[in-house]
């Protein structure tokens, strides 16, 4: 008797090619010739999330005679504001095949030409398409384009499809001469769409190895599927199988990834109780019809230890104390797929730029970090446009002894955006990963725009909780919290935006220059976060108090009325509030609550105060919806408890 577990599907929606609107009035009929006029189009091209690497594992491999026989680009060149308007019929570039030398796009050329002729000249503002693989019968006048709807005719699949042997790309950008010194276009895959199931579990039995060729949508693909007619051509097929194993701390996944064509011939709706995995006695029904669209990745996971459904939002999946360890730097996403157990292990902070880490509620438990680094958590920062979410932080412990001019130290994160120092700018740079054949002028440009993104950016955190931290911080100018240490940053006309949404802190202690109060001068310590200089909402903290000797001179005056300074023992029971932006610029403190006194306006002292105005979240979980990375106007709490005692808790801790 074969169990049947049925589970809520939830879609994920990654990237797509963007437009840029521009105009023009001019019009020219497209020749054949190319005039070496206006400026040279440095086109580089590169792969968008969700490409079938299997059969195009590099740029080069686009030159190369695939298994269909076809190899190279199609280009076309259009006005901006043709376009736009939905006239394809006069491109300035029809249909020119072009192949790949050093990331770029180049011509080929005729028997006979100047081979250093490779050169594509823009003189007005145009939008870029291409499409892979390339097909000569589309300069034909009877297959020219009039509108867009004519691109998805572009024949580019065998006339018996049945094996699929490749997968057709197609990529969009917008230039202008402005622009045009370096402009990337991304080929995302064209009819097709992207399925993962991840499986996780203590024990990798459960995975059933004795049956390796398991269909993902088993119905639209079965596996004695033996029709290779036109009419019975495979719709999806086993591509390939990942394993992780756990090294430590966490558990072992297999993830199984297949894709789908998906076209007006074979629109393949996945119905309400229809398979989506079978494997032995397990098997993964639909709860729910679901009409899949085209460059979609569609991910599901499963824990065979716990019972659970998940959605990640990364194909990095963080499974073990190693691979959170590994994690950090620029540009990279990764989901949690299991509880995280970090006895034993010496960690080192992490720190990433422009990233997305999601714990997807998951335990992260008994962390340990002891460092001399001033900046100090389980992140250490995260700068940029980076988010952090759905991070579950248990006893965690910080240790920090450092004798930098000034501290961060939080158990979530040390510093929620700041200045990059000169080390993080020289990272930042090395992990650009540029064509080589650049010229300096033009590098350096790049990179400038790069770190002008950087300079004037937000990172967020959402729906996070920190339960019993313990940190001990030596070193001067401490801002200390326990969830981070500082929010937000600015330098000239540069900001350093960090909002902080829906999360909260249970109990634990801070102590901060135990024995050595003349340390403290200028310490900033919040039970919450140490200094807020952007934005704080919805949260709140348990903590009831610091140990921490201040020396913060006040006015005050003696037993005579004379006036006099004295020493004061200074702690907010949320927050210290910087002053570097204004509450116009969006700063400042909402709807938030402690248990210690705090003098901010937007902070209520628990439990006179409850947080009853919070919207509570009351749908299933995981989150059906693409929109759940957007920090605002989501309700991300499960419950909004009762006073005295039973606190809010997340949407993600129904599970």
């Amino acid at each position: 008797m074969k169990k049947r577990y049925t589970f809520l599907l939830t879609w994920l929606l990654i990237g797509f090619s963007c437009l840029v609107v521009s105009c023009t009035d001019d019009q020219v009929e497209n020749t054949g010739q190319f005039p070496e006029e206006g400026v040279p189009l440095s086109l580089y091209v590169g792969f968008g999330d969700g490409t079938r690497v299997g059969e195009l594992p590099n740029l080069e491999a686009i030159n190369e005679e695939a298994a269909s026989g076809l190899s190279n680009i199609g280009l076309y060149v259009y006005y901006t504001t043709d376009y736009n308007e939905g006239d394809l019929s006069m491109p300035y570039i029809r249909n020119m095949e072009c192949r790949i030398e050093d990331g770029k796009l180049v011509p080929v050329l005729a028997e006979g030409e100047d081979p250093n002729n490779k050169n594509i000249y823009i003189y007005d503002y145009m939008t870029l398409v291409a499409f892979y693989p390339y097909n000569a019968s589309m300069s034909e006048q009877e297959n020219w384009f009039e509108v867009k709807a004519d691109e998805e005719n572009y024949p580019i699949t065998l006339a018996d499809y049945s094996q699929q042997t490749y997968i057709p790309y197609r990529g969009q950008t917008s230039v202008n001469p402005t622009t045009a010194y370096y402009i990337e276009l991304w080929l995302y895959p064209k009819h097709t769409f992207r399925m993962e199931i991840i499986l996780v579990s203590e024990n990798p039995d459960d995975f059933n190895d004795d049956n390796p060729d398991i269909k993902v949508l088993p119905a639209i693909d079965p596996v004695d599927n033996e029709d290779t007619t036109l009419d019975g051509k495979r719709a999806a097929w086993y591509d390939f199988r990942v394993e992780q194993e756990n090294t430590g701390g966490g558990m072992h996944v297999r993830r199984y990834v297949a894709y789908i064509w998906q076209d007006e011939e074979m629109n393949h709706v996945i119905e309400q109780n229809e398979v989506l995995y079978e494997n032995g006695n397990f098997t993964l029904l639909a709860t729910e019809q679901v009409n899949p669209k085209e460059q979609l990745i569609y991910r599901y996971g499963y824990n065979f230890t716990t019972g659970e459904s998940f959605i990640p939002t990364s194909s990095n999946l963080i499974n073990d104390a190693n691979r959170l360890q590994a994690f950090g730097g620029t540009d990279v996403n990764g989901y949690q797929v299991c509880d995280i157990d970090m006895t034993g292990v010496s960690f080192t902070p992490i720190s990433m730029i422009n990233s997305m880490y999601d714990g997807g509620g998951h335990l992260i438990s008994n962390l340990n970090v002891t460092t001399s680094n001033y900046e100090a958590g389980l992140f250490s920062q995260i700068l940029g446009s980076s988010i952090l979410k759905n991070v579950n932080l248990v006893d965690p412990v910080i240790t920090v002894n450092t004798n930098a001019d000034t501290c961060y130290v939080g158990a979530l994160c040390g510093r929620v955006n700041n200045i990059l120092s000169e080390e993080e700018i020289e990272a930042l740079f090395a992990s650009i990963n540029l064509p080589e054949n650049l010229s300096e002028v033009v590098r350096q440009a790049l990179i400038d725009e790069i770190l002008a993104g950087v300079f004037n950016s937000q990172s967020q955190v959402i729906a996070c909780r920190v339960e019993n931290p313990q940190i001990t911080v030596t070193g001067t100018y401490p801002r200390v919290g326990t969830v981070c240490g500082a929010n937000g940053d600015r330098l000239d006309t540069y900001t350093f935006k960090g909002a902080i949404w829906d999360t909260y802190s249970l109990g634990g202690s801070l102590t901060v220059n135990a024995g050595n109060p003349a340390a403290n001068a200028g310490a900033e310590v919040g039970g919450f976060c140490g200094l807020n200089e952007f934005f704080i909402g919805r949260s709140y903290t348990t903590i009831a108090e610091a140990d921490i000797e201040a020396v913060q001179e006040v006015p005050d005056m003696d037993e005579n009325g004379d006036p006099v300074t004295v020493e004061e023992n200074i702690f907010q029971g949320f927050t210290n509030q910087g002053d570097l932006y204004t509450s116009a610029e969006g700063a400042g403190i909402e709807d938030c609550y402690a248990v210690a006194p705090d003098t901010n306006s937007g902070v209520s002292r628990l439990p006179d105060a409850w947080p009853s105005g919070w919207v509570s979240y009351t749908g299933v979980w995981p989150i059906n919806t693409i929109a759940w990375t957007s920090y605002s106007g989501n309700t991300y709490w499960y419950s909004v408890g009762s006073a005295p005692s039973t606190y809010p808790v997340l949407q993600w801790e129904r599970r």
